[in-house]
């Protein structure tokens, strides 16, 4: 097998085929930085940039006899595969490797799905891994050569496609050890949304009445809140787990403003979760103490306090006001 980085070009090949040949360089490029250099990523790479001309080719106005010349000479050239092939896998109305390299919005093919656990945690703010980026760069190179498209729009659809199943990934198949392991050591470095990501994870029955893409924009806070609203109980058993779980940093200041001065700031001056929070906390001491002798004290516990007076506890109002006199925080 030939590839461009191994063929020498005919004198005779077509000046417009440079586009093509690095379009299929970058893919064979960037797999190979990725998975290595041997046979099986050479193939990998040839059968890619085959997905992407069958796919380039599928409107019928694009099967022309220049784009058959074309491919005629590119594969003299470089010969992992035929004209013929290609062209016929295009006739047909569905690209050669379908199953393996579908990448748009509403579907991904094998090859891509199985990068996305293996791949960083996605951020926007973020560049890809430079293998990924050659990989797709070549592949809209490819679409660009046959569609007659600008370069850029073609990587931009490709990239927002990929980006769309990336983004959803933790969503969808979240590791709730990896998650629990992270708040434990209040870690952000890999996730700043551990803490909303373990409550999704924790919690599927739950989260389930939103979209994937709801969830995506919802912070911590407007988790439990939109829970709380519908389910006070549910909400509550959601605190008590980040809570718990990052329950070591409740007395360093960072964790604490970050889970009580933010996360349940609203949650716990809900009116119509107080009745249910109280309920809690006069049977959960742990919960009491998490709540009133942490590294942070402030309008939260205040309202609590408060509305032990409008529900008539002045027991649990004692306790939580002797709680919140001995913190040395206060």
């Amino acid at each position: 097998m030939h590839t461009p980085e191994q063929a020498v070009p005919n004198q005779g090949d077509n000046t417009a085929l440079k586009d093509l040949e690095r379009g299929v360089l970058s893919i064979l490029e960037g797999i190979q930085e990725y998975f290595g250099n041997g046979e099986e990523a050479e193939q990998l790479a040839c059968r890619l940039a085959v997905y992407g001309m069958s796919h380039a080719l599928l409107p019928a106005k694009k099967q022309t006899q220049r784009n058959g010349a074309l491919l005629q000479s590119f594969f003299q050239n470089y010969p992992f595969c035929t004209a013929e092939e290609v062209l016929r896998a295009a006739h047909t109305g569905r690209p050669a490797f379908e199953a393996q390299f579908l990448l748009t919005e509403e579907q991904l093919g094998s090859f891509w799905a199985s990068l996305l656990p293996k791949l960083p945690r996605y951020e926007a703010c973020k560049p890809w891994p430079n293998w990924l980026f050659q990989t797709v760069d070549g592949l809209s190179q490819i679409a660009c050569f046959f569609s007659g498209e600008g370069s850029p729009a073609q990587l931009d659809a490709l990239q927002n496609a990929l980006n769309s199943h990336w983004r959803a990934y933790p969503i969808l198949q979240p590791d709730r050890a990896a998650l629990e392991a992270a708040v434990r050591r209040w870690d952000f470095s890999e996730n700043e949304w551990i803490c909303r990501d373990l409550l999704i994870a924790a919690f599927p029955d739950t989260v389930g009445r939103w979209t994937v893409e709801e969830l995506l924009k919802m912070d911590t806070m407007e988790l439990l809140l939109e829970t709380g609203e519908q389910d006070p109980n549910t909400a509550i058993q959601m605190m008590k787990l980040l809570l718990d779980t990052a329950e070591e940093h409740l007395q360093e200041t960072e964790a604490a403003e970050q889970l009580l001065g933010n996360d349940l700031y609203d949650f716990c001056q809900n009116e119509s979760i107080q009745p249910k929070l109280l309920a809690q906390l006069k049977q959960d001491d742990r919960l009491a103490r998490q709540l009133f002798q942490s590294a942070y004290a402030d309008s939260p516990q205040e309202e609590l306090i408060a509305a032990c007076d409008l529900l008539g506890e002045q027991t649990l109002k004692a306790h939580l006001q002797a709680l919140l006199d001995q913190n040395p925080f206060c």
